[in-house]
C-alpha cells in the first residue's frame, strides 16, 4: 500500500525530486487508493522540463517517454497509443475552467488535438518531430515477424534489477530487447544469449554485448 501511495504522489508531482506533472484519480481517503491521471509526456517530465526551460531534463523526459512506449509495444498483444502522445502533447489543465468536465480529473489527458503542435511534427530538432520520429521507429520494429501473433513472449534475467530483458520468439528467430529504467548508463549480462547477431533499424547495439553499458531510455535490440 505505501508503494502505490509513493507511485501515484510520484507522478501527481507531490513527491520530493519528481519530474511528473499529473493529478490523482478516484482519491478514496478511507482506503488510500487512486489512480494517476495526465498525458504520458507530462507524466514523464516534458512539461516540467519546458516550463524550468531545462534541456537536460527534457532530454531524459523524452527518452523515458520513447523508452515506455519501446517496452509496451515489445510486449504481447497490441500497443494501444493515447491520442497527442505521437506529438508529445501534455495536459490540458484548462479543463478545470469548465464546469462539465472539472470534477473528473481524467479530463487532464482528454483534451482537444494540438494541432499546431502536430505542425512541427515534421521538423527536424523539436521535440514533436523527436517523439513523431520514435514512434515511426516502433511501426518499423513491429513490422519484424518476431511480432507476429503467435510470436513466444517471456522474460530473461539481465543481472541487473534495473534492466528489463524481454524475449520474443518465432520459428528459429528470437529477439531480445533490453530496456535500461535506471537514470544511468547500466549494464546487462544474458546467460541465455548466443548464436549470430544482428540488429533492428536505428539501434545502438554493437558485437560486444556482455555486461555493455547503455544509456538511460535507450531500448537496445538483439538477434539470436
Amino acid at each position: 500500500q505505501k508503494h502505490k501511495e509513493y507511485l501515484y504522489h510520484f507522478y501527481e508531482g507531490n513527491f520530493p525530486g519528481s519530474w511528473a506533472k499529473g493529478e490523482l484519480y478516484n482519491y478514496d481517503p478511507a482506503t488510500g487508493d487512486a489512480r494517476s491521471c495526465g498525458t504520458t509526456a507530462s507524466l514523464c517530465g516534458v512539461e516540467q522540463a519546458l516550463e524550468k526551460d531545462d534541456k537536460i531534463a527534457l532530454d531524459y523526459a523524452v527518452k523515458r517517454d520513447l523508452l515506455l512506449h519501446t517496452a509496451m509495444a515489445f510486449l504481447q498483444s497490441f500497443p494501444m497509443l493515447n491520442c497527442g502522445d505521437e506529438i508529445a502533447q501534455r495536459n490540458g489543465w484548462d479543463y478545470k475552467n469548465d464546469p462539465d468536465r472539472v470534477e473528473d480529473s481524467r479530463n487532464l489527458h482528454r483534451s482537444k488535438f494540438n494541432w499546431e503542435d502536430a505542425k512541427q511534427r515534421t521538423r527536424k530538432g523539436t521535440l514533436q518531430n523527436q517523439l513523431w520520429q520514435g514512434m515511426e521507429q516502433l511501426r518499423q520494429m513491429r513490422a519484424d515477424p518476431c511480432f507476429a501473433p503467435d510470436a513466444w513472449v517471456t522474460t530473461w534475467d539481465s543481472h541487473n534489477p534495473g534492466v528489463l530483458a524481454l524475449v520474443r520468439k518465432r520459428g528459429e528467430e528470437t529477439l531480445v530487447g533490453l530496456f535500461n529504467f535506471t537514470e544511468y548508463p547500466a549494464g546487462a549480462s544474458l546467460d541465455a544469449l548466443g548464436g549470430e547477431r544482428r540488429t533492428l533499424p536505428k539501434s545502438t547495439y554493437d558485437s560486444d554485448m556482455y555486461n555493455r553499458a547503455f544509456p538511460i531510455g535507450n531500448a537496445l535490440f538483439l538477434f539470436i
